[in-house]
Formats: C-alpha cells, sequence, structure tokens
C-alpha cells in the first residue's frame, strides 16, 4: 500500500503556473529559515536540499507578479510550544530569520507562534485584506507539520464559507526531518496523502 501511495503521489502530473490569475494567486513560503535549514536543533539537510526549487519557485512567481509571504517561526523563550518540541526559532535571533537564498525576494514575512501559520494575526489580517486570493500555491516545512497544518486549515475555512479555492504543493518544493521514529520518507508521503484527501492538489512541480 506504501508503495503505491508513493507511486501515486510522485507520479502527479506539474501545474503551469499560466494556469493562474496573478492578482488571485499567492505563493505562500512555509518555515524557510535559518532554524530549519542552518542552525540550531531542528535544522535538517534534508529540509536544506529543497532550496534551490524553492528559489526557483519564487523567481518564477517574481516574475508573473504573483503575491508571496512567508511565515517564519519565531517564538519567546517561554513559548508553550517548547513543551512539545526543542527550544527553536527564539524571536530576535538569526534562526528566526528567512535564508539569504530568498530573503532578498520577499516583502512580506509573517511571524508565527504556533505550528499553524493560518492563525497568526497578520495571516488573518492579509487574508482579510485580500479577498481576491483564490489560488495558494504552499512550499517549505515541514511537510507533516506546518505545511499540513496551514493547508488543511485554509481549505476547511475556505469550505465552511463556500468559497472555492485551490490549494497547491508542488512536491519537489516540500520535506520534513529525519530523526528516531519520525522517518521522513514515511512521513512526506503520508502527510502529502492526507492533504489530498482533504483536497489540496499535489503537484510534481511548478513550470
Amino acid at each position: 500500500m506504501l508503495s503505491e501511495i508513493k507511486k501515486y503521489i510522485y507520479s502527479a502530473p506539474p501545474v503551469n503556473l499560466s494556469e493562474f490569475e496573478p492578482d488571485k494567486t499567492v505563493l505562500v513560503i512555509v518555515d524557510m529559515i535559518n532554524g530549519f535549514v542552518n542552525e540550531g536543533a531542528l535544522s535538517s539537510p534534508r529540509i536544506k536540499n529543497i532550496i534551490p526549487e524553492v528559489s526557483e519557485l519564487v523567481s518564477k512567481c517574481r516574475e508573473k507578479n504573483i503575491d508571496i509571504i512567508a511565515f517564519a517561526d519565531c517564538h519567546k523563550e517561554n513559548a508553550v510550544e517548547f513543551e512539545s518540541f526543542p527550544v527553536h526559532c527564539l524571536e530576535n535571533t538569526s534562526e528566526s530569520e528567512i535564508i539569504d537564498e530568498i530573503k532578498d525576494k520577499i516583502l512580506t514575512v509573517i511571524p508565527k507562534n504556533s505550528t499553524n501559520g493560518f492563525h497568526a494575526p497578520e495571516f488573518q489580517k492579509l487574508l482579510e485584506k485580500n479577498p481576491q486570493w483564490e489560488n495558494f500555491i504552499v512550499c517549505g516545512d515541514c511537510t507533516d507539520i506546518c505545511v499540513c497544518n496551514f493547508c488543511i486549515t485554509l481549505k476547511t475555512y475556505f469550505n465552511q464559507t463556500d468559497k472555492k479555492s485551490r490549494i497547491i504543493i508542488p512536491v519537489n518544493t516540500v520535506e520534513t526531518y529525519d530523526g528516531g521514529i519520525h522517518n521522513a520518507d514515511f512521513m512526506n508521503i503520508s502527510a502529502l496523502m492526507i492533504m489530498n484527501t482533504n483536497g489540496i492538489e499535489i503537484a510534481k512541480e511548478i513550470v
């Protein structure tokens, strides 16, 4: 069964960026920050490996004048989240900063204090100010945590209000970490399948 799921996910066709009206589309980058890529307790070489694909996607969206927003994990020292995860991405440290490869291409950075950027106050304000947004291309990390939480919450939010939406994940631009029983390959395909069964589109890549 796992083999069939993996085959289904990674054989998904690419999606062409020309399908989307730029003013109705937004690229959402989740946690491509130093604390998950370059340093700290939760950094991972697997996540570092998707930098070229994420950077290329950012450039493509800029060329099409598509809005780009980036979530950045940012916690105070007493964050409740540290009861579940090691201390990471403290505010005003390099860990909470967008990686150098893309930071100069992004105008809007949204700090978040949980694994679900949907609940970040600044994102809520942006969502209210941009009712025309209906296409969300999502990339970043971790596939099974912050990406999954955000995408499912966003999709179900639109479903509740009967608003049509497309949430697309290019699988070459998302990744998670290896550690203990947290097997990255298994968690990636599991999370992608769960999101797909919740109405989120899986694409090989954005071309």
